[in-house]
């Protein structure tokens, strides 16, 4: 019940003591459970207004009231109650002098009001002179001559006072005239504030040492422009790099997407020390005056309500190639080339059409140029009554590849290296001409060039130097026909047709300034299913209410027809992985690297499912239920494993007969024990035959203790020359009630390195959490890096907060959102 319908509930039980015909009207529309003594009742039929006091209290299903006395207005609708009004409800307790709420308009207003927040709401206690509410108590509180504190002590040792606040109950609070108090001493004075409730915002403090820094102090300030903008300010220091800003703007709107829409942000410094490099890689050289810009945002046509026609904006400028290296070292190891594109899109039940311009904003990035490309993508969708469905691609665009300015100069090198010394001066460079060509030929590295290797490298370097590009139009379209037979056998049989057209080609090493291809595919998916049911089997500490096991072997058949100009320069090429290649021509969006192939992948799914209670979820708080339903029963991927592998007649990547074997498994049945697992074994021999391991487990095993394991393996894949052996873990127990303690290790076996350790301990002293922590990481020649972090998190507003976790996380985000 809120705090209205409290208060309405009290005001008719009034009535009802008054036996009047009036308050039984009224408690007749409420309800039966309503019970409410007082010592006497009065009422005035000329001004309407009934009267109840003497040791007032009010029952009604889990609410209290108790006053001295209270009146109701049954004209106006507002309720009166005086002395010592005490409400008790769900655990929270509000007192106050005397409080006024109109049950018509439901307009709240008291003086010298005591009470708190609940957890769920951005829990607080407060007092104020003044107070209203301008519909429910819970919706929004207004406050003046105001004190709040997190501190749960009749004299708390930190406390905050303003001239004015307005609360918004789970999303912020806004301060006007603020004094932060220590004990009765002000040390903080602001003129406003709009502090968000989030215990991850307000006014961040964070010192510590690190080796690329020195000692460093790193301040960050929260507050909210009206309702639509949160700000987050910063000024930093760093003894080793000198005094550094910015700012970070977030779009209310997008806040459930913020990862990709809604902030504009800017960082910038005058870096004293340039040179500074913990890597142990090769180092451009700088300019000191380095900073980042990013805008990441979608606006929509016309505006501002939801369309289908919007504007995606991704623009990224960044002062040198080594700055999130030096400064947010977690974007680098996430983004260590951000993209630089608007798109114009419009959205359709049929097809999402794309007007792109994408460029070169960042000179030292390679960059495949779109100036501009027009896009349209068809989803599949039946053709009139057929049965038989299309989906389809229609891509034109201007294209070049711009390289960086340092690969650009790295290939000069080595083209003037092949063309004067030839095999002999490639072979024998100490910076490793050699794997250099190898890369560019696509051959293992370590294989030594020979003549004819270096000739054919230097094609290649000579089509890149001269930068290619060209006009290009690309469009292709699939007719499937998905039929069951037999009631439980699935066929879908498919073909494809397209064209790839180029024009005006800069650097094909065939000579050619135009080209077009055809492209043609066969194809034919068959699946089926057979399944397994014990309705009796229950066992709820591992989330099984009945299981059933599916049971789904599968078998897609490709062929493709799409020849390509060998010498015809790549711009949109295959991105290294070790996942296998979609078999579907239509889902393949290397447009410039579609080859001929002629494969079957052949596999089998194992489908364990059970029952989830989701209404029952809801109400009880098991969220590994997932969350309320219209449905009670409904199925549950418990756990499940894709088994399979490629037979080729024709291999367009490495000419195998046969790929890896992959296995994918997955297992989460409850929300404390989620388990995943990927693996790759070599069955043949050759190149592009590896073998991969990638698994993961997190494990709460009581609700003191988080832990988190990894392990992956990867040797002699192609792509990446460097075999691994990498185990991680991550771990966070608390230590009784007021401590806690957490490590995060990454072990690369292959070559016995401790890549990353931290260690952190955590107090909490009430009013106050105090930890401190350590991290090293080993570069590998480079310095090591190592810091020493001490944090200190006030639970007031503002927020004071000391960041421990300067560096990333084993799993690449440090979850904070802070610099590192």
């Amino acid at each position: 019940m809120t705090f209205s319908r409290l208060c309405a509930a009290a005001t008719v039980s009034f009535l009802a003591i008054s036996g009047w015909a009036q308050g039984q009207s009224l408690l007749s529309n409420m309800s039966g459970d309503v019970k409410i003594d007082g010592l006497t009742t009065t009422m005035d039929p000329e001004t309407g207004i009934a009267t109840v006091s003497g040791d007032v209290r009010v029952e009604y299903q889990d609410v209290q009231i108790r006053c001295a006395s209270a009146s109701y207005n049954n004209v106006s609708g507002n309720v009166h109650a005086t002395g010592g009004v005490v409400i008790w409800r769900a655990g929270t307790i509000y007192r106050g002098d005397s409080i006024d709420y109109n049950v018509i308009t439901g307009e709240l207003s008291g003086n010298n009001v005591r009470s708190g927040m609940p957890a769920g709401q951005g829990s607080f206690f407060y007092s104020a002179k003044k107070f209203t509410a301008e519909t429910q108590l819970l919706d929004r509180l207004h406050a003046e001559d105001v004190s709040f504190t997190m501190h749960d002590l009749a004299n708390p040792n930190f406390h905050v006072s303003g001239r004015e606040m307005n609360v918004h109950p789970g999303q912020r609070v806004e301060l006007k005239t603020i004094k932060y108090h220590a004990g009765n001493t002000p040390i903080l004075y602001f003129p406003s504030l709009s502090q968000s409730v989030d215990q991850d915002q307000g006014f961040r403090v964070s010192p510590g040492y690190n080796n690329r820094w020195g000692a460093f102090v790193l301040n960050q300030f929260t507050v909210f422009h009206g309702n639509h903008t949160e700000a987050r300010y910063r000024i930093d220091l760093r003894s080793s790099r000198g005094l550094a800003g910015g700012f970070d703007f977030y779009s209310m709107r997008h806040q459930a997407n913020r990862q990709n829409f809604g902030h504009l942000k800017f960082y910038g410094l005058s870096d004293s020390d340039t040179a500074i490099n913990a890597t142990g890689s090769p180092r451009q050289i700088v300019d000191r005056k380095r900073y980042r810009f990013n805008f990441q945002h979608r606006i929509y046509l016309p505006g501002p309500d939801v369309s289908t026609w919007y504007i995606d904006f991704d623009i990224n400028k960044i002062s040198d190639v080594h700055f999130y290296e030096d400064f947010f070292f977690n974007e680098f190891r996430t983004t260590p080339e951000p993209d630089n594109q608007i798109s114009i899109i419009k959205r359709s039940d049929a097809f999402v059409a794309t007007l792109m311009a994408r460029g070169q904003l960042n000179k030292f990035y390679r960059s495949a140029e779109r100036l501009p490309e027009l896009s349209f993508d068809f989803v599949r969708r039946p053709i009139f009554g057929t049965g038989i469905q299309h989906q389809g691609t229609f891509a034109a665009g201007v294209y070049r590849e711009r390289l960086g300015k340092y690969e650009q100069v790295e290939l000069t090198r080595l083209q003037q290296l092949g063309a004067i010394g030839g095999a002999p001066a490639v072979n024998a460079d100490p910076l490793g001409a050699a794997s250099s060509y190898a890369g560019l030929l696509g051959l293992p590295s370590g294989t030594a060039m020979s003549p004819a290797d270096v000739l054919a490298g230097l094609n290649v370097i000579n089509s890149r130097l001269t930068e290619p590009g060209y006009t290009r139009f690309h469009t292709y379209h699939e007719f499937l026909y998905p039929k069951t037979f037999f009631g439980w056998l699935n066929i879908t049989p498919r073909f494809g047709a397209g064209m790839t057209s180029y024009h005006s080609i800069d650097g094909s090493m065939s000579g050619n300034t135009n080209f077009t291809r055809g492209i043609v595919s066969l194809g034919l998916e068959t699946t089926f299913k057979v399944s397994r049911t014990w309705s009796d089997v229950n066992m709820p500490s591992l989330g099984l209410n009945g299981l059933r096991h599916v049971f789904q072997p599968y078998l897609n058949y490709s062929y493709v027809d799409a020849t390509q100009d060998a010498g015809l320069p790549a711009i949109d090429r295959l991105a290294p992985t070790t996942r296998p290649r979609s078999v579907d021509a239509g889902l393949f969006t290397a447009v410039d690297a579609l080859r001929s192939w002629n494969v079957a992948r052949v596999g089998f799914y194992n489908l364990l499912q059970t029952r989830r209670d989701y209404s029952v979820a809801a109400n009880n708080n098991n969220y590994f239920y997932g969350g309320a339903s219209d449905s009670s029963d409904r199925s549950y991927a418990w756990a499940g494993m894709n088994t399979y592998i490629d037979v080729f007649a024709r291999d367009p990547e490495f000419g195998r007969d046969l790929s890896n074997l992959y296995n994918d498994l997955f297992w989460r049945p409850v929300p404390w024990i989620s388990l995943t697992s990927q693996v790759q074994l070599p069955i043949s021999s050759g190149r592009g035959s590896f073998t991969e391991f990638n698994h993961g487990v997190t494990f709460l095993p009581n609700r003191y203790m988080s832990v988190q394991f990894g392990h992956q393996y990867l040797s002699n894949n192609p792509y990446f020359q460097q075999d691994s052996n990498l185990f991680y873990s991550r771990i966070y127990t608390r230590l009784g009630e007021n401590w806690g303690f957490a490590m995060n290790h990454i072990f690369e076996a292959d070559d016995g390195t401790m890549q990353f350790q931290s260690y952190s301990l955590t107090r909490d002293l009430s009013s106050w959490i105090l930890s401190i922590g350590a991290l090293v990481r080993d570069n590998r020649g480079g310095a090591n890096d190592f810091g020493i972090l001490l944090g200190f998190t006030l639970k007031e507003f503002p927020q004071l907060n000391f960041d421990l976790d300067v560096d990333p996380s084993t799993s690449g985000s440090n979850g904070n959102g802070g610099n590192n």
